[in-house]
């Protein structure tokens, strides 16, 4: 189920009635841009919560978009599910005259007990049993699938239970699943594009449980080349007054614009004749170029890191005023 239908459902059911928000029934409504800011904040204050929010869970929600309303919101809610003392009321002393003696009771009949066994999820036993706490790059699933279990609270397994997984960072197919014959549902992930955490939720009945993974930048895709606070990649050009110099700030990224390690930094020059590579540096994440110019003309430099390269082209403008180096 699509995202955007699923957070609309979320919304209409939760509109129609009071029943308390669970974290994945948040995450959704945030995803899926179908309440405003205002609207959500009142939703929190009018149903409240079912989960005691923690740092972290605070953090994911501005990640995926909560305004101060909102977090103003869940704070507030949960202060109001905080647990207190009931009052005490005093004894009453009023005297009351004697009951009457009570008719004697009829003779006992033989009576046949049902007793009815309702079948519920345990929390304490219910919860992930395998492919948590992968690492993987963004954008990339996860190698091994991630397992979730649901045993009721004299630990037997339950199949046929609908289990709903949400994602932070991270999307989970499929999204809504049965449990088989050994009470498990088996699901993949795929890593969201953002470097650093990933969550999913698992959803049956009142429980949720949740894990995490680790996403890493991906392979380098370009390099990015800065000349002051502009970025000259892809064909950019650079004026260099001729009293002058300029340094060029090269870094790497991946497809999502996540920082990689840059590797084998180095510089070419068309025609050395009218600018000269002064210097290099790098470390691990950033790498410097120094350009000197020479005499008039237009030329050529090719920036090489990590098995690519950037062109850009180079102008040192004859009898120029001093000025700042332009980037174009």
């Amino acid at each position: 189920m699509p995202a955007a239908l699923s957070a609309l459902l979320t919304a209409l059911l939760l509109l129609q009635g009071s029943a308390a928000l669970r974290k994945s029934d948040l995450v959704r409504l945030l995803s899926g841009a179908v309440l405003s800011p205002v609207e959500l904040a009142q939703l929190v204050r009018r149903n409240c919560l079912t989960f005691e929010p923690t740092d972290r869970d605070r953090n994911d929600f501005r990640l995926l978009g909560a305004d101060a309303a909102l977090l103003a919101a869940v704070d507030d809610c949960a202060r109001r599910r905080a647990p207190r003392q009931p009052a005490v009321a005093p004894a009453r002393t009023t005297a009351r005259p004697p009951a009457a003696s009570p008719p004697p009771a009829p003779p006992p009949q033989a009576i046949m007990q049902v007793q009815r066994i309702l079948v519920s999820v345990s929390a304490d036993r219910s919860g992930f049993v395998a492919g948590g706490g992968q690492r993987g790059a963004a954008g990339a699933q996860l190698p091994r699938a991630l397992v979730f279990e649901a045993r009721d609270s004299a630990g037997a397994v339950l199949s046929g239970q609908a289990v709903t997984f949400t994602g932070i960072n991270a999307r989970i197919q499929p999204a809504v699943a049965p449990t088989d014959a050994a009470g498990q549902v088996r699901v993949g992930v795929t890593l969201g594009q953002r470097v650093g955490s990933a969550t999913v939720i698992a959803s049956i009945g009142v429980v949720e449980k949740q894990v995490a993974f680790n996403v890493a930048a991906g392979p380098a895709a370009q390099l990015v080349v800065m000349c002051g606070s502009a970025n000259v990649s892809g064909g950019g050009h650079i004026v260099i007054r001729p009293d002058s110099s300029v340094v060029l700030r090269i870094s790497a990224q991946d497809g999502f614009a996540n920082p990689t390690p840059l590797l084998g930094l180095r510089a070419a020059v068309a025609d050395a004749r009218i600018f000269r590579v002064l210097g290099m540096a790098q470390d691990s994440a950033v790498g410097s170029v120094t350009l000197k110019p020479d005499q008039p003309g237009t030329t050529s430099l090719a920036v090489i890191a990590n098995g690519m390269r950037q062109y850009l082209t180079v102008t040192v403008p004859p009898r120029a005023a001093p000025g700042k180096v332009d980037c174009r």
